[in-house]
């Protein structure tokens, strides 16, 4: 059997989590599956073009409250065996939600894979970002070598940060930065809400970002080699 590793990524709002998702695909040809691809793919569903990352928390919670708080989570795992699968030339199995169409996720590689072949000479490394909720982390600690990884920085300069990246849907002003990133974290939210913050206590390791990226890189890489070494002394099937 090819060794696993599932990898967990969790953060506030602009601390870095890209930053560190694209590091590990590009540079350990980890492949990588945004839970927040689900949310936009029910935008779209629901004709929703103008939107912004209020409206993203409110789609978010209202997927948790009709197919259970887990429910982002399952459907990760569910593409990820489907892939495995397709990669060894089995058959898909069926959706865990007959609500979510295949194809939904939206995967990065490294490129690794066209030269070793799928889970043939090196680990199959993935990587589940976009976690907000305790039940999402729950379900994937079900999984075998399955690490959770955090990642913080001070709140101005993620604001920074967020307004130098220039995505659509962020806020513009620190006021309503302010407000989606403390619901983020889990202020006035309920068990199918945003929940950050309890989720970064769920968190193996918690890497700060708060210097630059040549920095922030070194910590990853320093925190990489020992979860690989981990996974080879404790491997598990």
């Amino acid at each position: 059997m090819p060794k696993k590793i599932y990898v967990g990524v969790v953060g506030q709002i602009a601390c870095g989590k890209g930053v560190l998702v694209d590091y590990l695909v590009k540079k350990h040809g980890f492949i990588s599956f945004s839970l927040s691809t689900i949310v936009h793919q029910e935008l779209k569903k629901r004709g929703i073009k103008d939107f912004n990352r209020k409206t993203l928390q409110d789609v978010g919670d209202d997927l948790r409250k009709k197919y259970g708080s887990a429910v982002l989570a399952k459907r990760a795992l569910w593409q990820i065996k489907n892939i495995k699968k397709n990669h060894s030339g089995g058959r898909e199995e069926k959706n865990p939600d007959s609500s979510q169409s295949r194809g939904m996720f939206e995967a990065s590689t490294g490129g690794n894979e066209s030269e070793t072949g799928p889970a043939k000479q090196t680990p199959l490394r993935i990587i589940i970002e976009g976690i907000r909720n305790t039940a999402e982390v729950e379900y994937l600690k079900k999984k075998p070598n399955f690490i959770l990884i955090g990642v913080k920085a001070k709140r101005i300069l993620r604001f920074k940060r967020l307004l130098k990246r220039q995505k659509p849907w962020d806020p513009k002003t620190y006021n309503d930065f302010l407000k989606v990133d403390r619901r983020d974290l889990g202020a006035g939210q309920d068990r199918s809400g945003q929940q950050v913050g309890k989720c970064l206590a769920y968190c193996d390791y918690v890497l700060t970002n708060n210097k630059d990226p040549v920095d922030f890189h070194r910590k990853v890489e320093k925190l990489i080699e020992k979860i690989f070494k981990l996974n080879d002394d404790n491997q598990t099937d």
